[in-house]
Formats: C-alpha cells, sequence, structure tokens
C-alpha cells in the first residue's frame, strides 16, 4: 500500500516542483523592475547600470535556453533541473549580499543561468511524469497558470518586501523558493532515461551569447555616448561577426541548437518577430515606467506594483478569449487586435507628466495587457501550426527565446532614450518609440496565418506549445 502510495505521489511532487519553478523564473523577470529606484539610490547608478540589471537575467535566459533544452534531451530534467537550482540559489546568495552594482550584476547573470535551465527542464519534468495525454493536459494547464499568477504578483510582492524590508529582500525570498524546488525535485523518480540523442551545440552557444551581449552592450551605451562613438560602433561590429559567425556554426553542424530549416515559413518568421516586438514594447515601458512613477510621481515601490497589477490582470482576461478566437477564426484576427489595442494602451500614456491622473496610466497599461493578452497565444498557436511535429519543441523554445531578446532590447533601446536624471521630453520620446513598435507588431499579425502544409498540431502539443512560451 505504501508503494503504490507513493508511486501515485510521484506526479503530484513532479507539478508542485515544475510549478513553482516556472514561477520562480517568471518573478525573475517582474519584480527587480519595481526595485530599480531604491537600487539606484544605493549604489548611485546611472540608468545604464539599471538596465544591465535587468538585462543581466535576461539576457541569459534568453541566450541559453535552446541549449539547456538540448541538455535535458541529453541528460534527463532532473539533473538539468537540481543543476538551475544550484546555479539560482548562488544566484541569490549573490545578489542578496552585492556590495556594488557590479556584483550584483554578476548575481543577476547567474540568476538568469539558472533560470534558462529550470525553464525547459520544468516542463520535461512533467511530461515524464505525466505520460497519460488527458492527465498531462490537465497539469500543464495549471502549469501555464502560474506565469499569469507570478507576472501579477511579482510587482505587488516586490513592492511590500521593499517597502517593509527593502530591495534585498526580493533575492533573499529566492533562496528559500528554490531549495524546496530542489527538494521537491531530488525526491522525484523519472519513469523514463534520457535519449541521449542530442549533443550540445557549443560554438553555436558561444557566439549566440557574445552576439546579443555585444548587442545590448551597444544600445545601452549609445544613450550616452550616441551611435557614432567608437564604445558603440565597435560592440556592434563584434555583435554582427558573432551573428555570422552563428548562422554559419549553424548551417554547418549536424546537431544545431538553432535549426535553420525552421525559418522556412513565412508564419513562423512573422510570428517570431511579432512576439519580440511585443515584448520590446511592454518589458521597455515597465522599465521606464518604473522610474517615471518612483522617481517622477513619488510613489512607493509597493503603489508602483499595484499600479502595474492591471496589466496582467487584462492579460489573463483576453488570454482566454484569445483561444477561443483562435481556434474558430484562426490566428490573424487576435494577433492584429492585440498589436492594434496594445499601441492605442501605449498611445494613451505617450504625454504623461508629472500631473496625470494615475487613471490615465493605469487605463494605458489595461489596454497594453489586454493587448498582449489576446497576441501572444495566438502568435504561439501560429508558431505551433507553421512547424512541422518533430519541430516543435524547438520552435516553441525559439519563440520564447525571440521575446526575450525583445524584452532585452526594448529595456536597452528604451532606457538609453529616457535620459539621466529621467526626463519628460525624453520620457515622451521612449513611450512613442514603443507604440511605433507595437503598432508594427499589429502589422505583422497579418501575415501570421500558416503558409505551408505544416504538421496539424494536436490539442496537447499546443498547450505544451503554448506553456513553454508563456517564459
Amino acid at each position: 500500500m505504501r508503494a503504490s502510495a507513493q508511486r501515485a505521489s510521484e506526479p503530484r511532487i513532479a507539478l508542485v516542483a515544475a510549478t513553482t519553478a516556472f514561477t520562480l523564473v517568471i518573478l525573475g523577470t517582474t519584480v527587480v523592475n519595481v526595485a530599480l529606484p531604491s537600487i539606484r539610490a544605493e549604489f548611485g547608478s546611472s540608468v545604464a547600470g539599471l538596465q544591465w540589471v535587468i538585462n543581466g537575467y535576461t539576457l541569459m535566459l534568453a541566450s541559453l535556453l535552446l541549449s539547456m533544452g538540448a541538455m535535458c534531451d541529453k541528460r534527463g530534467a532532473r539533473p538539468v533541473m537540481l543543476g538551475g537550482v544550484t546555479v539560482f540559489v548562488l544566484g541569490a546568495l549573490v545578489s542578496l549580499a552585492a556590495p556594488s552594482l557590479a556584483v550584483l550584476l554578476t548575481g543577476q547573470v547567474l540568476l538568469g543561468t539558472g533560470a534558462a535551465a529550470l525553464l525547459p527542464a520544468s516542463l520535461a519534468l512533467l511530461s515524464d511524469a505525466y505520460p497519460d495525454d488527458r492527465r498531462r493536459a490537465r497539469a500543464i494547464a495549471i502549469f501555464a497558470s502560474a506565469s499569469a499568477v507570478a507576472i501579477g504578483l511579482g510587482p505587488v510582492l516586490g513592492g511590500l518586501l521593499i517597502d517593509s524590508l527593502g530591495w534585498r529582500a526580493i533575492f533573499g525570498l529566492d533562496v528559500p523558493l528554490a531549495v524546496i524546488i530542489g527538494l521537491l525535485v531530488a525526491a522525484h523518480r523519472p519513469r523514463a532515461a534520457p535519449t541521449l540523442a542530442k549533443g550540445l551545440d557549443g560554438f553555436g552557444q558561444v557566439t549566440a551569447i557574445l552576439s546579443l551581449g555585444a548587442l545590448t552592450f551597444a544600445v545601452i551605451q549609445s544613450g550616452s555616448s550616441g551611435w557614432l562613438a567608437a564604445p558603440v560602433l565597435g560592440p556592434l561590429a563584434v555583435a554582427v561577426g558573432a551573428a555570422f559567425a552563428f548562422v554559419a556554426i549553424e548551417r554547418a553542424g549536424r546537431e544545431p541548437m538553432l535549426p535553420l530549416s525552421i525559418f522556412a515559413s513565412r508564419a513562423f518568421n512573422c510570428s517570431s518577430v511579432s512576439g519580440l516586438l511585443i515584448n520590446f514594447g511592454v518589458y521597455g515601458q515597465f522599465f521606464v515606467l518604473s522610474l517615471y512613477l518612483q522617481e517622477l510621481r513619488g510613489l512607493s515601490p509597493l503603489q508602483v506594483g499595484v499600479v502595474f497589477l492591471v496589466q496582467p490582470g487584462t492579460a489573463a482576461l483576453t488570454s482566454l478569449a484569445a483561444g477561443a478566437i483562435t481556434v474558430r477564426r484562426g490566428p490573424r484576427i487576435p494577433a492584429v487586435t492585440g498589436g492594434a489595442l496594445a499601441t492605442a494602451g501605449t498611445l494613451a500614456i505617450a504625454g504623461i507628466d508629472a500631473h496625470t491622473p494615475l487613471a490615465q496610466i493605469v487605463g494605458g497599461l489595461a489596454l497594453l495587457g489586454a493587448g498582449g493578452g489576446l497576441t501572444i497565444p495566438a502568435l504561439t498557436t501560429a508558431i505551433v501550426s507553421a512547424s512541422a511535429r518533430r519541430r516543435v519543441g524547438v520552435a516553441a523554445a525559439t519563440f520564447t527565446a525571440s521575446r526575450q531578446i525583445g524584452g532585452i532590447l526594448g529595456v536597452a533601446v528604451l532606457g538609453a532614450l529616457v535620459g539621466q536624471p529621467v526626463g519628460l521630453p525624453g520620457l515622451h520620446t521612449a513611450v512613442l518609440v514603443a507604440a511605433g513598435v507595437l503598432a508594427a507588431a499589429a502589422l505583422l499579425g497579418l501575415l501570421v496565418a500558416p503558409d505551408g502544409p505544416g504538421a496539424e498540431a494536436d490539442t496537447m502539443t499546443v498547450i505544451e506549445a503554448v506553456a513553454a512560451s508563456e517564459g
């Protein structure tokens, strides 16, 4: 009887571990935004330094995602997840005790590295724990819902911790959660052995990180040096050279981390770029609005978290409608409508000043969230429908990485435009740029309908891909 009960508990252990890990990864992308002015006050940081605090995490998450997925195939989800937990705890401890901004950035890089392992390993852990399609569908639905909860509660929880205990407390929270995840994963016994079928594309991984890191550095540096300065042109050249090297390596490799054949579909390409642009507008605006609300309006971190809560709230509501519309009418209508709503929400706050009613800002964020909630599920479905079944996993991971890259560039570009100290002219320019980018995402939505005979994805495949893309 005891052995039977223990076997029955295994899937639930995996579900709790995976959902908690997913929540932890998403919190890492949201909770730090409300801490930026407090970090700046302690370390005397520039806006560029704050940009790196955000992008250090996201850069590693975006760059390592595909390789960590391959590592799950090669080694199994359990050891990858335990390794991710270990690195995540180390990053949290470094950030918690950071005596300088440089050390804090090191901690963020470690946290992003751990998160890149946790995200694909969590989904792989669930797939192993629930071999039955119906039970797995229910488990992954719970897993995916953790994203909405984490996005919504992250800024509020972060604000509460910062107001009560200071900004370091947001990293202190990571440690016990990560330890709990590690204990749960250690108690889980995998059903299936890893396939050992796929190697790791080390050279491709190095060039990917180099290209994205150099590009991020150049864009951030442009805010203080200008686009024609040597500290900008040099990294831009490195970024372009590394990008060409990455393409050459992926084309020639027998086991590339990113098979270039997936880019043969117009729908896939347009969906990926549209997802990148959506995250550019959303993440970039969260960065500059957090500075505006605290430094120019005098709101506390908790109050900022409450203001930001409306965006994931409306996103959660419209994402439900997006699924129904996509099933009946295809991805084009929700993708275009969502991009248009996000653009309208951004334009609603384009001219804000020190006396703009908070209701106007909340209304703009509500439209921004509604637009994102419509767009991302539709784009994910388009990605899945445009990909052969054997490529759905890498397609979903590529879409997730493209969205993270969009967030990196949004923080870098809009942060460079907002200036130092934060001023209204720079803020207005940044928000207008975000509106233009979101409008471009809406136009790309016209081209996301599948354009080829890609494999029909069953409901289970779509659910898994949506869950993966929510990171």
